[in-house]
């Protein structure tokens, strides 16, 4: 029983160690479920994700790798007693592995990279342009945020804005700041 711990521990730690280096990285099952029952609590929702986890190559690694330790751990430790049981712990140790691989892995896949949080507080702030922007012609715009540094976004405005340019930020269109000039260079041309 020995050999198949080890060959499970072998081919789980292969597919994570490939993982890590990009092979296989659409291969999970995503399904969005939609589904009106009325209550509206999203919690059906949520247990079918957690079992259509089960069909992902994440889970299948995770719970592989883990069974197969799992397995090599309680038959070296442990006695006779612990090698009829191994099997059913090692299989339930690889289970909440995987589970608890898939739904990490989930969860933080569903977080959204490059959006600012709180962007509303941004409207009416300052900022110095880096890129130019016109009408139709994305820039860059920097601006002081007490406590979080420089921030640098895109920006965009109807206006034709030259670089080093004082703006106000007006409004967000998605990542996008809308700009115009500002109060200090309102004058100039």
């Amino acid at each position: 029983m020995l050999a198949v711990y080890v060959g499970f521990l072998l081919f789980g730690g292969l597919l994570i160690v490939a993982s890590l280096f990009g092979a296989g990285h659409d291969t999970d099952v995503h399904v969005d479920l939609h589904a009106d029952h009325g209550s509206g609590d999203g919690h059906d929702q949520s247990q079918a994700s957690a079992w259509l986890s089960l069909f992902g190559l994440r889970f299948w690694s995770f719970a592989a790798a883990f069974f197969g330790l799992t397995g090599i751990i309680i038959h070296v430790i442990g006695g006779p007693l612990l090698g009829i049981a191994a099997p059913f712990i090692a299989a339930g140790v690889g289970v909440a592995a995987g589970l608890g691989a898939s739904t990490t892995f989930r969860a933080l896949s569903r977080d959204t990279v490059g959006q600012l949080r709180g962007a509303g507080a941004m409207i009416g702030r300052e900022g110095r342009l880096l890129l130019p922007v016109a009408r139709g012609q994305q820039g860059k715009v920097r601006v002081a945020v007490p406590g979080s540094g420089d921030v640098d976004m895109i920006a965009e405005s109807d206006d034709a804005l030259e670089v080093g340019t004082v703006v106000l930020i007006v409004e967000f269109r998605g990542n996008v700041a809308v700009v115009e000039r500002g109060p200090a260079t309102a004058d100039s041309p």
